[in-house]
């Protein structure tokens, strides 16, 4: 009996040894059998995104009115073509003359002024309004009369008439220095919403002999130095200056 139950603990121990252990699995220990089972196992649980959905994108169609308007658009295009056949063999040369004259155009003077006063008229602060009233100094306004007296004095009334609208210009471009542009006219400065509404009277008059004298060849003579001074003064309106 004994014996027997030796025997059994024997072939116990004996299937225990047989029997595999479980080692530490290391990539180098992987055959690639046991690597694509593992690789397939984690494909398989869905934690892990392997491929990309494949979206159909939506169907866009071209809407009605647009495909209508393609078609109109395309047989104005013909229609014009038509009509230029015929002048097929000179169209280059009209284009360039085209491009030629818009050039010219542009280029002028008087269509760039036209075209600034456009722009000028959307730019922000054309809708600014005068702050505060405007005086020059007592000081200032000495010493321009002074200077443009002596110059009437030696009979140079247009020489006058004109140092006191670059002087009255400058004073404003210190008092204001976003009203005045280095491109703007008399015209332009008088006609500015930030110009004080009390100085546009005496620099209007100012600027009328000065057109007159410049573009017109009217000589000021006594009788407009004596206004444009006078308009200065009431302008001014500083005591003990007149």
């Amino acid at each position: 009996m004994g014996l027997r139950l030796f025997g059994n603990q024997a072939d116990a121990a004996s299937a225990t040894a047989a029997a595999p252990v479980d080692a530490p699995v290391t990539p180098d220990s992987l055959t690639p059998d046991q690597a694509r089972s593992l690789i397939e196992k984690v494909n398989g649980n869905g934690y892990i995104q392997t491929h990309f959905t494949q979206v159909k994108p939506p169907k866009t169609e071209m809407p009605q009115w647009l495909k209508d308007l393609m078609h109109w658009l395309g047989d104005v295009i013909t229609a014009i073509g038509k009509i230029l056949a015929p002048l097929g063999p000179i169209l280059p040369w009209l284009i360039y003359l085209l491009v030629f004259a818009l050039a010219v155009l542009v280029l002028s003077p008087f269509v760039r002024m036209l075209i600034r006063q456009q722009i000028e008229r959307f730019l922000p602060r054309d809708t600014l309004k005068p702050e505060t009233m405007w005086r020059p100094t007592k000081d200032a306004a000495a010493a321009l009369l002074q200077d443009i007296d002596a110059l009437a004095a030696r009979g140079d009334y247009d020489e006058a008439v004109h140092l006191l609208l670059l002087r009255s210009v400058a004073d404003l471009n210190a008092y204001r220095p976003d009203l005045v542009r280095t491109h703007y006219s008399s015209r332009d400065i008088l006609s500015h919403p930030l110009l004080p509404s009390d100085a546009k009277p005496a620099f209007g008059e100012i600027t009328r002999w000065v057109e007159m004298s410049y573009f017109a060849g009217i000589r000021v003579g006594r009788e407009g130095f004596d206004a444009c001074r006078k308009a200065y003064v009431d302008f001014v309106a500083i005591e003990g200056i007149g």
